[in-house]
């Protein structure tokens, strides 16, 4: 049993036949009646009970009670209980709406418009956006106050009055006017919504019969981009208590601020109405209304009448384009090599852009009269934004509620007519960073041969899966540019560079790849207006495209920076030029049969009889060359293809020198390309050096203007007006007579003799065994031997360094004092003898040896022969001297009385001689 105080809802029985203990029974019948004169006299809020009892036979087993907050008839409950249960506030069946619509009919009809409120039936949003300017007149002639509301009344609810109740009373806070206007809007059969901001509300209106997916949206992206469309449009509405009451217009771009992206977290949801009335949420009815006074709504005079706010020019109703052809298809080589050529990750600032030192945001209120102004080769100057604040004397605030305009934003409007724009940063931070924006441009310019330099028109903020809320921004349309200033003291100056302007194909092929979304149409020639690129046109189609895309918007900034397409014009190339690529053998291999071998009928010439077979006059080669480059370079000529690959320092640079020159000669043009500028700069200062520079067509970095290029052309024309080949011809005869005389000298050198050797090979031997002992042979002629007689001798030699080989330590063996060049028996039997007695003797002088060492207290282990013959000397001396008196020779002064005895010996002999 279900009872209720007090009674909002009737109370119900649910009669159940059996309950076993533990056991749960689903009542499907939830049904209940409410009390609806309770709820229609209800005026302030209050606490209710639900209270539910389980009954048998009238006794009461358990019970539960639930508290129900029950809200007063015009009461809402915020955005936390059923925020979709605003829509019952727009009441479109109000009588005090009539009047209002009656009104709005009278200003369409002073401003000779179609006075019929017939909602899309016309199929242009300009005729829609002219019903709302009506209504937004109508109300603003009612001259309302307006009233603050609660604190957080989005989020607790408030008590909203009713049509009848703010025109009786003239009185209404930004709910009350918001949903005044959804009652009007859709009355007058046009969809509104109504958008929720933290302690704020206003309204917005489709311009063509849509409606969001679902009833309550949160996704703030989702209402811009529709806006940016042209398919939305969002204004305040407590612009309409002002007085006088601004322009319909102006409180369109109070509206477009409120959602701003600096200002998204505010943002709480959209309500739309028209998704409301399709789940069946109907708008409150009364069974009283409130008595509205018609005096508030009778016609002013002419004078005073509300003057209605003409509607800009806008594309009529967008029709559904129709879906592209998804057959799955199996990726091609081709593909293959445009993938990769694109970095898809999000280290690529064309996918990921932030900002940081080298680039620099623009305010710029049109982007697309800037681009135009560009393409018509204006200057535009950099500036930094002056301030237009309290601190000069102006409330910027203060103007805005009066005037619905920023001074900062007309100021920068105006400024643009001057050739003007400006950015926000003090000025010499500003010029800091456009010098170093400035100096990385012409370094890339220098070093890489391409322009970085891009002004970014407009960005597609977007969403990663993997990413959570993290929200990432890529630029869409890329302008070429250059910065200029005259001197150091001077401003800088931004102009179009030559180049085409682009769009971001990175980021369409990020689109197709990862989201399924195939745009066509930017990948080649952006579409154009009457001045340069359609920027509005493009913009507008990336919204259509992204429309359903949550997290997905184009916003309207603009900011200048470097960005790299070091590897994007190769992939324009494959995905514009597939066909004449193929025109080439090589690409045409590698594309469609690259698993087979790449065969040709062209070979290299033979090195060898390369001076055979090209004398000089068919050789246009300046610089000094080998054999083999010259092989390469004839090969190039003939239109071989080949790779040359060598360490640094190999000649490659002069071999390509080379065969631009040769090529150049045969009457062939030559497209020299390089990663590098380094690279070109060398080959072109090589043919330089060689006169031949003016011949060469620079078309990277800054020798890419069409002006260098024509000049170019004209010294090149110049140049081959006063050349004639009778030089050439006596130049080349004196350098073929110059060659056989050379290579007359190499064949000599190379010729081999009877002996197989040749004069060069005999130099190389004689050199490499210089430091070799001459062993002093001599021949009576040159051809003394054959190729067999060096043979033999070879082998002779081979001999004896065999055998020399077993001799290596014949030098230390214990036998090298036997010299007996002939062998014998008898010779043997004689060594044996000899042999048997040696070893007595040596016995008997080892005996001896210690004998003599005991006596003279010497050590005699291991004595060699050397110092036996020593031991043996000082035995005899002693057995010399004996008798005789030594001493004088082992006293102290031995050795000096030794040195007097060999003089005083000399001169007795002297004496007697004498």
């Amino acid at each position: 049993r279900m009872d209720v105080s007090p009674e909002f809802v009737s109370p119900k029985t649910w009669n159940i036949a059996s309950l076993p203990s533990g056991a749960e029974i689903n009542i499907a019948d939830r049904d209940t009646t409410l009390n609806g004169k309770f709820l229609l006299d209800l005026t302030e809020s209050m606490r209710g009970d639900v209270i539910f009892s389980l009954v048998m036979d009238e006794t009461e087993i358990t019970k539960t009670a639930c508290k129900v907050e029950v809200l007063a008839r015009n009461e809402w409950g915020g955005y936390g209980a059923q925020p979709e249960l605003l829509a019952a506030f727009s009441m479109p069946n109000d009588p005090a709406i009539d009047k209002i619509l009656s009104q709005a009919i009278d200003i369409l009809r002073r401003g000779k418009k179609d006075d019929v409120l017939d909602g899309y039936a016309s199929g242009k949003r300009t005729r829609s956006w002219e019903v709302v300017s009506a209504i937004w007149s109508a109300v603003g002639s009612l001259e309302l106050n307006y009233s603050y509301p609660p604190k957080t009344f989005e989020r607790t609810g408030q008590k909203i009055r009713v049509p009848s109740m703010i025109l009786s009373g003239g009185l209404g806070t930004c709910m009350d006017m918001t949903m005044l206007f959804c009652s009007a809007l859709e009355q007058a059969s046009l969809n509104p919504i109504v958008l929720l901001k933290d302690g704020h509300a206003f309204v917005g209106v489709w311009l063509q019969p849509e409606c969001f997916l679902s009833v309550v949206t949160d996704d703030v992206t989702a209402v811009r981009k529709r806006i940016s469309l042209n398919e939305l449009i969002v204004f305040e509405t407590t612009l309409i208590t002002q007085s006088p009451v601004l322009p319909f217009s102006a409180a369109i771009e109070k509206g477009k601020k409120q959602l701003a992206e600096e200002i998204e977290a505010d943002f709480v949801c959209a309500i739309d109405i028209q998704r409301a009335r399709e789940q069946r949420i109907k708008p409150l009815s009364f069974v009283e209304q409130v008595a509205v006074s018609s005096d508030g709504l009778e016609e002013t005079k002419v004078s005073t009448f509300p003057v209605l706010d003409e509607a800009p020019v806008i594309e009529d109703f967008a029709k559904p384009e129709p879906s592209a052809d998804d057959e799955a298809h199996n990726e091609t080589r081709l593909e293959r090599w445009q993938r990769k050529l694109l970095d898809l990750s999000l280290r690529n600032p064309l996918l990921n852009f932030r900002i940081t030192q080298t680039t620099i945001p623009i305010i710029c209120p049109d982007p697309g009269l800037l681009e135009d102004k560009l393409a018509d080769g204006k200057k535009i100057n950099l500036l930094p934004l002056p301030t237009m604040t309290m601190d000069e004397g102006r409330d910027d605030d203060i103007h805005s509620a009066r005037t619905g305009e920023k001074l900062d934003e007309v100021f920068v409007a105006s400024a643009l007519e001057r050739y003007e724009v400006y950015i926000r940063e003090e000025k010499k931070k500003l010029e800091a960073r456009l010098i170093s924006l400035y100096r990385k441009a012409k370094s890339d310019l220098e070093e890489g041969g391409a322009n970085t330099l891009f002004l970014a028109l407009g960005f597609l903020v977007w969403k990663r899966d993997d990413k959570g809320d993290k929200k990432l921004r890529a630029p869409l349309i890329l302008v070429p540019v250059e910065l200029k200033r005259k001197s150091v003291r001077s401003g800088v100056k931004l102009l179009l560079h030559d180049d085409e302007p682009r769009f971001n194909t990175t980021l369409l092929e990020m689109l197709r790849q990862d989201m399924g979304l195939d745009i066509q149409g930017l990948d080649g020639e952006l579409p154009t207006d009457e001045s340069g690129v359609d920027v509005a046109g493009i913009w507008n189609k990336i919204r259509v495209e992204v429309k359903t895309m949550e997290g997905f918007e184009v916003t309207e900034d603009v900011v200048l920076g470097t960005f790299s397409f070091a590897k994007y014009l190769m992939w324009k190339d494959l995905v514009d030029r597939t066909d004449q690529l193929k025109e080439n053998s090589v690409v045409r291999h590698l594309m469609e049969t690259p698993r087979d071998p790449y065969t040709t009928d062209l070979a290299f010439p033979d090195p060898k009889e390369l001076d055979q077979l090209y004398p000089p006059k068919e050789l246009f080669t300046p610089l000094t060359a080998d054999s083999s480059q010259l092989s390469a370079v004839i090969a190039a000529g003939k239109g071989k293809d080949f790779v040359i690959i060598g360490p640094p320092g190999s000649g490659k640079s002069q071999t390509i020198s080379n065969m631009i020159a040769h090529l150049m000669g045969l009457g062939k043009t030559v497209l020299f390309v390089s990663e590098k500028v380094v690279a070109l700069n060398v080959v072109y200062r090589r043919l330089k050096e060689v006169e031949l520079g003016d011949f060469c067509l620079e078309l990277h970095s800054n020798k890419a203007k069409k002006l260098d290029v024509i000049n170019q052309f004209r010294n090149a024309w110049d140049v081959a007006e006063h050349m004639t080949e009778d030089e050439w011809t006596r130049e080349a005869n004196r350098l073929e007579k110059l060659r056989d005389e050379l290579n007359n000298y190499v064949q000599c050198l190379h010729a081999i003799h009877p002996n197989g050797m040749t004069v060069h090979q005999a130099i190389g031997l004689a050199v490499k065994n210089k430091d070799i002992p001459d062993i002093g042979l001599s021949f009576p002629q040159v051809d003394q031997h054959t190729i067999e007689g060096l043979e033999q001798l070879r082998e002779h030699v081979h001999a004896l360094k065999v055998s020399a080989e077993k001799l290596e330590d014949v030098a230390e063996h214990p036998l090298k004092v036997i010299a007996q060049p002939d062998w014998s028996n008898a010779w043997q039997h004689e060594i044996i003898v000899l042999a048997e007695a040696l070893a007595l003797s040596a016995r008997q002088l080892l005996e001896t040896t210690k004998a003599i060492s005991t006596q003279l207290h010497f050590d005699e282990e291991d004595l060699n022969l050397v110092q036996v013959k020593a031991l043996s000397e000082l035995a005899q001396t002693l057995i010399d001297t004996y008798g005789l008196r030594p001493a004088f020779a082992l006293d102290s002064s031995g050795r000096t009385n030794i040195a007097d005895a060999v003089r005083a010996s000399a001169l007795l002999l002297d004496y007697e001689r004498l």
